[in-house]
């Protein structure tokens, strides 16, 4: 049994040192502390360095780690369970190194925790790297976000008898920049276009999608009076010069003097309409295909009244992990009956209504036109 037991202890030590592990134990009713001289080392010290108090422990602990590392600790203990830490350690040249712990609740017959045990690795270097690319995502997240920015729209268009307002809201949660977009147009004889659509994918590629959509959709809106040709016209070009592509969207002509929103949909979110007794209308007649596949695009027209409100959206809106999307729209239903009427304060009511209990998954993309009341 002896030669058992001093065999499993040699190839235990032997595995410490391979993976470069230190160790200690707590006992509880002592109050002392044991560390080996490797565990020791990590943290700056020399051989017989630490104190072997458990104060002595949250001492060498980064000021900024001690409270969440002590609260740990208290919760494996409640609960005897294996538990891990991670924590930073500031040596006395002022480095400062990351140190990773796996440990246990020792307990006694009657399962009552006496102690912990546990071993700890050195993670500097993985911390380093993983700071590294955290900034360089940051960084590349920042540079396409202003690139998305400078491709929006900034001045405010606007006809006789309309009001409108726009938002961009970029993912708080994501790395990567989306696609979402929209576009705002005078038109003659004071009519005003809106556009608003949602590039599949994130990143760079999506962001080309989006500016190359936006500008096509622009050109061609200026030449061509009927949503649905512009948006088989637009569908053209992007199956030839972005065959890879697929692009949600929905266009339409907003008419004050002939009160008709006349549109067409590619696969994208329902539209809603605020009308002037505060009611609320989804134009969820079915849409035809998104963008980037073989389609032709229907005509839509609804007749609205002065005062009617129009809000235009992307999916980022309305989608939430735990519900599904049509939950998410009944909530803006909702949150437009509710809201103000001038289109600048009714965006800022939607995000923070849509918004005030998460974070928003997705970029969002926001359009709110209202036909001016009667006079």
């Amino acid at each position: 049994m002896t030669t058992a037991n001093t065999l499993a202890d040699q190839r235990l030590a032997l595995a410490l040192e391979a993976a470069r592990l230190g160790t200690w134990t707590w006992d509880m009713a002592s109050g002392v502390t044991t560390w080996d001289a490797r565990l020791e080392e990590m943290h700056g010290l020399a051989p017989g360095g630490f104190g072997g108090r458990f104060e002595d422990w949250l001492a060498v602990l980064h000021p900024d780690d001690r409270a969440e590392c002590l609260a740990r600790v208290e919760r494996a203990l409640d609960d005897p369970s294996p538990y891990m830490l991670f924590h930073r350690t500031v040596l006395a040249d002022g480095s400062v190194r990351s140190i990773e712990c796996r440990g246990t609740v020792l307990v006694d017959d009657a399962g009552d925790p006496i102690g912990t045990t546990g071993v700890a690795i050195d993670v500097t270097l993985r911390a380093l790297h993983d700071d590294a690319i955290a900034d360089a995502l940051a960084h590349e997240h920042r540079m396409v976000q202003t690139l998305q920015s400078a491709l929006l729209p900034t001045a405010r268009f606007r006809v006789p008898g309309t009001d409108v307002a726009a938002r961009y809201v970029a993912s708080e949660t994501s790395v990567e920049i989306g696609g979402d977009w929209y576009a705002i147009l005078p038109l003659d004889q004071d009519r005003l276009g809106l556009a608003i659509g949602d590039v599949a994918g994130h990143g760079l590629h999506a962001v080309a999608d989006m500016a190359s959509a936006r500008f096509s959709l622009r050109a061609l809106a200026l030449t061509e009076p009927a949503p649905e040709v512009v948006l088989s016209r637009l569908n053209d070009v992007l199956r030839v010069f972005g065959p890879d592509s697929m692009i949600t969207a929905i266009y339409g002509v907003l008419d004050p003097s002939a009160l008709t929103w006349s549109y067409a949909t590619a696969g994208h979110c329902p539209a809603v309409l605020r009308h002037v007794d505060g009611t609320t209308e989804l134009l969820d007649a079915p849409c035809d295909p998104p963008l980037g596949v073989r389609s032709a695009y229907r005509a839509r027209t609804q007749r609205i009244e002065p005062g009617t409100t129009l809000v235009l959206y992307t999916d980022g809106l309305v989608e939430r992990r735990d519900e599904t999307i049509t939950t998410g729209i009944e909530r803006l239903e909702q949150a437009c009956r509710l809201g103000p009427p001038d289109p600048d304060a009714l965006c800022d009511h939607l995000l923070d209504v849509m918004l005030h209990d998460t974070s928003n998954e997705d970029d969002i993309a926001l359009v709110i036109a209202r036909c001016q009341p009667s006079s």
